[in-house]
């Protein structure tokens, strides 16, 4: 509380001094620590990883015009699964196309570690946007993602 003084000066009454900390915080209790989410985490460690360029310059070959492609491709079907909010079936849906992709684009790029990010990505965001993140086994996509 603010209280004047017979100086006409103002100052903080006996009751506030004795509520600071001995480091002059309020906030010194272990109540008030920060501690960072999940979700916080893994964006700290996207800031961090490898960026990606997706508009880089390219080569006159055809490996590189794919690896372009394919890098603009994943970047929109990335974009768009952050636009949207999944159920339970919808997360798994993603699941089958991302690893239909990875089985059949490797072969188009010219890195796989790019590739894997990128579909990796996917697979996270979808999660972060899931309302019942319930992922499918990787047996089952398997098998669903086999040639008959």
């Amino acid at each position: 509380a603010v209280v004047s003084t017979q100086s006409g000066h103002y100052g903080r009454a006996d009751s506030s001094r004795r509520a600071l900390s001995h480091n002059g915080s309020r906030i010194a209790s272990s109540k008030y620590k920060y501690t960072p989410s999940d979700t916080e985490s893994s964006l700290l460690n996207k800031l961090f990883n490898d960026q990606v360029e997706i508009f880089g310059s390219i080569q006159f070959t055809k490996l590189s015009i794919l690896t372009g492609i394919i890098k603009i491709g994943l970047k929109a079907f990335l974009e768009s699964v952050r636009l949207r909010t999944f159920g339970k079936f919808g997360l798994q849906q993603v699941q089958v196309d991302v690893y239909y992709l990875r089985e059949y684009l490797w072969r188009f790029v010219e890195e796989e570690r790019l590739l894997n990010f990128l579909l990796e990505e996917v697979i996270s965001s979808a999660v972060d946007r899931c309302i019942d993140p319930v992922t499918m086994e990787p047996s089952v996509i398997m098998l669903l993602c086999e040639p008959s």
